[in-house]
């Protein structure tokens, strides 16, 4: 596995953006046939194609919830460990987010300059030093 920095930490699934433009054409054809065509047994592609691209998104979504309150457990083990839970309550989850890809030797400090200059995630992430990778995204 190639270490993970700033510019290559981003996961793109493909296979996930495969499925989803596959579902938007099907989309696109329903309504396609459904002018083409009108008739009452035209809208049922229309809402089947509609409802399996909503599905998809909705499935998408619930996983990246659900792996950012994953990663806010681990965030406040990590600060308890270091003697500063009390803070994770002061940031925003996308924060929080962000500066699980700091070492524990850097992760006070940046986050003392994250509560005082309210630094966005893209900035914490640019400010860390020594680059935890994550390797277990969804």
């Amino acid at each position: 596995m190639n270490g993970q920095t700033y510019a290559s930490h981003r996961h793109r699934p493909t296979l996930w953006l495969v499925v989803m433009l596959l579902a938007v054409i099907a989309l696109v054809l329903a309504v396609m046939l459904m002018v083409l065509r009108p008739a009452i047994v035209t809208l049922a592609p229309v809402l089947m194609a509609l409802a399996l691209a909503l599905a998809i998104f909705m499935v998408r979504q619930y996983a990246l919830r659900l792996q950012s309150r994953i990663i806010c457990l681990e965030m406040q083990v990590r600060l308890a460990r270091l003697g500063r839970a009390g803070d994770c309550h002061r940031l925003s989850t996308q924060q929080v987010v962000a500066l699980r890809f700091a070492s524990d030797a850097e992760i006070v400090s940046l986050l003392d300059k994250v509560l005082a200059e309210k630094l966005d995630p893209d900035q914490i992430k640019r400010a860390v030093t020594n680059w935890q990778g994550d390797y277990m995204r969804t």
